[in-house]
């Protein structure tokens, strides 16, 4: 019995079947939110034959601090997040859906853990959706991702009027990838609210898009 309460409760699934979909979405909520954030992100963004996981956090949110925190102040629970994490992309491998047609994404919380996880367990992903989010830690702790990055394609997208995650921590995020050789498009605007807006699920979708095409895994 693991001790890892991410892992009380399996992943919900949408979309396609796993063993007939041609690409797969990892797709993690914010804080105090669940499975229905990421159904309503699924719906808009109207891919009926890519199947989609979504990890579920043990009392809605994946660890008790901010994202600009010590790593320490959001242990265990972000070692559990990215325990949990890596076992529902390993579902849709375990289907037989290779890395580049796995496309990894979340908002807000689920953007800072998604951007840990790629950071230091690193794969050919499909596409990579950090959406209001970006890598956690101190500044002192931010630090290249593990090799493995080079060409996968990248969504970053922010707000500068957010006030749950600092613009410069996500611009920062953005140049750390792009130096370990990720090919990220960065999107910016004013957006007053802390939401999933339309660019950003436009964003997400060309990405999965990419993911699904014959001879085009991995490319944007």
């Amino acid at each position: 019995m693991s001790d890892n309460p991410h892992l009380a409760t399996p992943p919900v699934l949408a979309g396609a079947p796993l063993d007939g979909a041609r690409a797969a979405a990892v797709l993690v909520h914010g804080r105090d939110h669940g499975a229905e954030e990421m159904l309503d992100l699924v719906r808009r963004l109207a891919l009926d034959d890519v199947a989609y996981l979504i990890p579920l956090a043990a009392g809605r949110s994946w660890y008790p601090g901010r994202l600009f925190e010590p790593i320490s102040a959001n242990e265990p629970w972000l070692g559990f997040t990215l325990d949990a994490y890596e076992a529902t992309v390993r579902q849709a491998m375990a289907a037989g859906i290779p890395p580049e047609r796995i496309v990894v994404g979340g908002f807000s919380q689920g953007a800072c853990v998604t951007a840990e996880l790629v950071a230091r367990r690193p794969r050919r992903y499909g596409g990579v959706a950090l959406l209001t989010g970006g890598l956690m830690g101190s500044e002192d702790e931010l630090a290249a991702p593990a090799p493995g990055l080079e060409g996968v394609p990248m969504f970053v997208a922010t707000s500068t009027l957010d006030t749950w995650v600092p613009t410069p921590r996500v611009e920062e995020t953005v140049r750390i990838f792009r130096a370990a050789g990720a090919d990220v498009t960065f999107s910016v605007d004013d957006d007053p609210e802390h939401h999933i807006n339309d660019d950003a699920v436009q964003g997400t979708r060309r990405l999965i898009a990419g993911a699904r095409s014959p001879g085009r895994a991995g490319k944007s």
